[in-house]
């Protein structure tokens, strides 16, 4: 699965500062790691604004780094948890947007490990 459109991270490295790419990529990390968990236990506690929010939030944030599969999984659940009643993620989807998180923590991870020895150097 690839997580990352790595056009959009060559972009954004070809006009920032390597110190503040890194931090720009630190952030969203982190960013992923603390609501990440948030968002999947308010969508088991059936917490739909919650949940609906955010994904909103993490979509916006993630999607301006390339994170092309996590934000049309964010986008999609957004509009089903906007509908009236809400289109409520069934247990495939659930597994889906799991999986998408964790891939996506993992290639985020790994490019703030480049992007900090690159400013290193």
């Amino acid at each position: 699965m690839q997580t990352l459109n790595e056009p959009v991270l060559a972009e954004l490295q070809s006009f920032m500062e390597k110190h503040e790419f890194m931090a720009l990529m630190e952030a969203a990390l982190q960013k992923l790691l603390e609501q990440a968990p948030v968002l999947l236990q308010s969508l088991a506690d059936q917490q739909w604004d919650e949940a609906r929010r955010l994904a909103h939030r993490l979509k916006g944030t993630l999607g301006s780094l390339g994170c092309d599969t996590l934000y049309a999984a964010l986008h999609s659940l957004e509009e089903g948890l906007r509908c009236t009643p809400p289109l409520t993620p069934q247990a495939q989807a659930m597994a889906e947007l799991t999986v998408t998180l964790q891939a996506t923590e993992l290639a985020l991870s790994q490019h703030c490990a480049l992007a900090r020895s690159a400013t290193l150097r």
